[in-house]
């Protein structure tokens, strides 16, 4: 997809973040962006911070994990816009600490976000790349989607679940004659966005930031590239776990402090927003 220019985008978690930073980014390419988020006040915080940079977008509540509330939204974003042709999997949660100190409430909705939330969202927003000349998707894993991540179990496995969704959705679309619709796998570490507040990155591992993330986000779908795996000491990892042996690879995993990371993390300290109402919505003219 070489031209986004008044191409339909909608980004799941958009009201901060990298969500936000990669509404901005494609909004800057022509894109029309459709922010979703379930906290509402983030919805009109975003929706506010594009329009002052008189970039074109629309704003709606939704929850993920609610396909009733998926679908609805959907319906609402077709009669005020028409139907999508990029979609950006990008809502998510981090749980960390050792596993049976966190309540396994947690751990569950963890699932909930990251893993059931793009599966919902993908198969009721499929039909629209599908039906168009050129569709993509990206999915927002992990580099712990590649590795094992210690005092973050739930949340790795929750990326690495959704490394498996996409790289098998790419290749059911392709062999099934439907490979206009792209999809792509976007396993960055660590991103200075709050989320991650406390957690150290591995030696010579650079913490990202959300801009430079949602520009190379971009040009992944530009290009239609199925994996962007960043920053360059992570696109080794599946190079080393092919090759290694594995005792001698855990080693230098520690060394490199990666299974380190995740120890004095802090997370977010506020407390989680309340649920919105199903028909509380922004609308932006575009």
């Amino acid at each position: 997809m070489k031209n986004l220019k008044s191409r339909r985008v909608l980004i799941t978690g958009a009201g901060h973040g990298l969500g936000l930073a990669t509404a901005k980014a494609f909004a800057k390419e022509g894109a029309f962006v459709i922010i979703t988020d379930r906290e509402p006040e983030r919805v009109t915080e975003a929706v506010c911070e594009l329009q002052i940079e008189a970039l074109p977008c629309a704003g709606y509540v939704m929850d993920v994990t609610d396909a009733a509330d998926v679908r609805h939204v959907r319906d609402q974003i077709h009669a005020d816009h028409g139907p999508i042709q990029v979609l950006v999997n990008n809502a998510g949660i981090v749980t960390g600490g050792q596993f049976l100190d966190v309540p396994l409430e947690k751990h569950m909705v963890t699932y909930d976000v990251n893993t059931h939330g793009p599966v919902i969202v993908t198969h009721l927003f499929l039909q629209d790349l599908l039906d168009s000349d050129e569709g993509h998707i990206v999915n927002i894993a992990s580099a712990s989607a590649l590795i094992a991540l210690p005092n973050a179990a739930t949340y790795a496995s929750s990326k690495w679940a959704v490394l498996g969704f996409t790289d098998s959705l790419r290749e059911e679309l392709e062999l099934t004659g439907r490979g206009h619709v792209g999809v792509s796998a976007i396993c960055p570490s660590y991103i200075n966005t709050g989320m991650f507040e406390g957690a150290k990155a591995p030696l010579l591992t650079p913490i990202l930031t959300p801009e430079n993330l949602a520009s190379k986000i971009v040009r992944c779908v530009k290009k239609k590239k199925a994996h962007l795996l960043t920053p360059g000491l992570v696109r080794l990892i599946p190079l080393g776990k092919a090759t290694w042996p594995r005792v001698v690879f855990r080693r230098l995993l520690q060394f490199l402090g990666v299974y380190q990371g995740m120890e004095d993390w802090k997370g977010h300290k506020a407390a989680p927003a309340e649920p919105p109402k199903k028909d509380e919505y922004i609308r932006v003219a575009g």
